[in-house]
């Protein structure tokens, strides 16, 4: 499964509140601030919503694991 490469390049200044937020779910905080995330309608949808604040790319990398299979792994450790 791929991944998406996600930047912020543009600020949140005068922006909705709920462009604030989903920029928060995407996990960015600062401007220039990246992130890997899973390639998912969920995450796309996202993008989407906030398509002109943020720059993406899918990138050959493993995708990311969900917070469930974090915490599998570590029972399992």
């Amino acid at each position: 499964m791929a991944a998406i490469k996600v930047k912020l390049v543009r600020g949140l200044a005068g922006c909705p509140e709920k462009h604030r937020a989903i920029v928060a779910g995407l996990g960015l905080k600062k401007l220039d601030s990246t992130k890997v995330l899973p390639d998912t309608p969920q995450t796309l949808g996202m993008i989407g919503k906030v398509s002109h604040l943020v720059t993406w790319e899918r990138v050959d990398q493993p995708a990311p694991l969900g917070r469930k299979a974090r915490k599998a792994g570590k029972a399992q450790a």
